[in-house]
């Protein structure tokens, strides 16, 4: 099937999904559950399934990918049906934006302006940065850093990541990895002591905070995603676990009552069998 004929099928299966989500909100026919939903209640829910979609691309999982890609979807255009009902926009509107963004910051693909000094994909990216500055108009009056906006949905990460490039762009930041890297381990000495002195907890936690954004720092600086390394820790640590489980069944312990020394030695088998695999 050729790229025309995907586009036609994906504009016919999205209009059915639009009329799908409409039905639901139907507000005589549609279901109570879908009925009760607003922006506020549907948050937690474009989060979990944004992680979940995220999850599954590494390593790649098409069949599973192409479900949870659907649920992100779904969060899309139930939001947008949501605010058509209000006049405020349409799902239509949402598709405009985001195709005349993306063809408003790639001139280079499109056309539109002074592409001559894009080559590489990091001139994309400060080509990108570039338009984005200047679609925002930012004023010294606002704050150097007033478009960062903390919330209780942007993973920490994320933001002191955001915080990091810009920091970088007015040459205050570290040169290099290694620089990083002293800060951290310094961060981590202040910690150390606020924990030996038993200092109170709100200090330990400032100290804690200071660890956690150097770290961070020096994930932007190696070109690590904050947020997926630690997942990938989160996930290394579960997979150990299993074979732990497993190892302590072909002995015949029960973990739960192994012990802290039994469980230590079984970590450590259980870490060398992954070092062995191949």
């Amino acid at each position: 099937m050729g790229h025309d004929a995907d586009w036609q099928d994906a504009k016919d299966v999205f209009g059915q999904l639009c009329e799908t989500i409409a039905a639901l909100r139907h507000p005589k026919t549609g279901c109570p559950w879908d009925l009760e939903q607003n922006h506020s209640t549907l948050r937690k829910y474009m989060i979990e399934e944004a992680y979940e979609a995220a999850e599954v691309m590494d390593p790649a999982n098409p069949s599973k990918l192409k479900e949870e890609l659907g649920d992100v979807l779904l969060q899309v255009v139930l939001n947008a049906q949501i605010a058509s009902e209000s006049v405020t926009f349409s799902i239509a509107d949402v598709v405009r934006s985001i195709d005349e963004k993306m063809r408003r910051r790639h001139p280079h693909v499109f056309g539109g302006g002074d592409s001559s000094d894009v080559k590489t994909s990091g001139d994309v990216r400060l080509k990108w940065d570039e338009i984005k500055a200047r679609e925002s108009k930012e004023t010294a009056s606002d704050g150097y850093f007033a478009k960062l906006k903390p919330s209780g949905v942007t993973p920490s990460s994320q933001l002191a990541v955001a915080i990091g490039k810009l920091a970088k762009k007015i040459d205050f930041d570290w040169s290099d990895a290694c620089q990083v890297l002293a800060q951290v381990e310094s961060e981590i000495a202040e910690l150390r002591h606020e924990i030996i002195t038993k200092a109170s907890k709100p200090k330990i936690h400032e100290e804690m905070s200071d660890v956690l954004f150097s770290l961070f720092q020096l994930c932007r600086h190696l070109d690590i995603d904050p947020e997926v390394c630690a997942m990938d820790g989160n996930l290394k640590f579960l997979r150990r676990f299993a074979n732990l489980e497993m190892i302590a069944s072909r002995q015949g312990l029960d973990v739960k009552t192994a012990g802290t020394g039994k469980l230590e030695e079984l970590w450590k088998q259980a870490k060398a069998m992954e070092k062995t695999r191949p």
